[in-house]
């Protein structure tokens, strides 16, 4: 059996899409989780290996970012006064059962990338493979009513950078690092020595 029979055994069918003369799919190895984008036509910006017509490409982040590109569904986008849930998937592996629950629900917009840069260091990933893993299973399930994406927990700007590089469209300050303590109950002339002493010239 070769590598094409291999996959084309289990593709997820809710993931095909066609644009233009180009169908992108997403396939699965016969009793492995070893799952592989597939591309029939012009795989011109991705990175895999020919199989016959099929391009079978690794879940990479240069291949997702090719992807959100030709399939403008895939990107997380602010979700406004829309109803939304956040849901809050730890491990990227959750996304596909979300997606299903979301559909049942209807009319409720999915936040399927959510994790604070705290959580990140502790799980060993990073903004972008939490936002690729939540995209690639919005590939698989054929979800195209929009999700968002929440950086979590931010506590500094280079965190807020590093998360809007990556596609993030909601993002939840977490200031208690500056928060005093003591203020709620310091005199009035207290508050005034507080508040003159803020670094008003770093804030404007």
């Amino acid at each position: 059996m070769n590598m094409t029979d291999l996959f084309t055994q289990s593709i997820y069918p809710d993931s095909t899409a066609t644009v233009g003369d180009v169908t992108y799919l997403l396939l699965r190895a016969e009793g492995s989780d070893d799952k592989r984008l597939g591309i029939l036509g012009d795989s011109a910006g991705f990175e895999g290996e020919r199989q016959g017509d099929l391009l079978l490409c690794p879940l990479t982040a240069g291949n997702a970012a090719a992807l959100r590109a030709v399939l403008p569904w895939l990107q997380a986008r602010p979700l406004g006064l829309q109803v939304s849930a956040g849901c809050g998937d730890r491990l990227g592996l959750a996304t596909p059962g979300h997606i299903r629950s979301i559909r049942k629900a209807r009319g409720v917009a999915p936040i399927l990338a959510q994790q604070s840069i705290r959580e990140n260091a502790r799980t060993g990933r990073t903004p972008q493979e939490v936002m690729d893993d939540a995209m690639w299973g919005v590939f698989q399930e054929g979800w195209r009513d929009g999700f968002g994406a929440d950086a979590d927990h931010l506590k500094t700007t280079a965190d807020a950078d590093v998360t809007a590089a990556a596609g993030y469209t909601f993002f939840t300050v977490d200031p208690g690092d500056h928060v005093d303590d003591e203020a709620h109950t310091a005199s009035l002339p207290d508050l005034e020595r507080k508040f003159a002493a803020l670094p008003w010239a770093d804030l404007d």
